[in-house]
């Protein structure tokens, strides 16, 4: 015998075989969201350290090639007279910049990396190394991750 439709729909569920199951695929999946926001916020501060980095070597290269002193004069007389850096003067004019925008209190760890300096002469080359601490996942990595950036710029002399 069967039972009339408005019958059914009075009586009870007695299937119990997925109560609870959504609630475990719920949590799974704000978890896995959740972690992946973890590793992007992680990314993403180790990203805008190196950015930052990049700046103060690209600002301290244009202040070390701004800073030179002396000007090579072509021996014939016909060419332009170029300025001349050394790699002590680029690295002491990085040195400068550096202390004198407070770049230590921006990144941890702040050197000057080993190849600072000029290689033809009127170029220079200021190569800078740090650390980043990306929030959240501090435990993970302890010592931080190294970042390093390298700018250049070029003396030129104008009459």
């Amino acid at each position: 015998m069967s039972v009339p439709w408005h019958n059914r729909l009075r009586q009870p569920h007695t299937d119990d075989t997925d109560n609870g199951q959504i609630s475990i695929l719920i949590i799974g999946m704000m978890l896995i969201c959740l972690l992946a926001l973890i590793v992007i916020m992680a990314i993403t501060s180790v990203y805008l350290a190196e950015r930052k980095l990049q700046a103060h070597a690209d600002n301290a290269a244009l202040a070390a090639a701004d800073s030179f002193r002396g000007l090579r004069i072509p021996d014939d007389g016909a060419g332009r007279p170029a300025a001349e850096l050394t790699d002590a003067s680029v690295s002491g004019a990085a040195t400068s910049y550096l202390t004198e925008v407070g770049a230590e209190f921006d990144l941890d760890s702040l050197s000057i990396g080993a190849g600072t300096g000029t290689t033809d002469g009127r170029t220079a080359q200021v190569t800078l190394e740090a650390v980043a601490h990306p929030p959240v996942v501090a435990w993970i990595i302890p010592s931080g991750v190294p970042i390093s950036a390298t700018g250049d710029a070029r003396a030129e002399f104008e009459q």
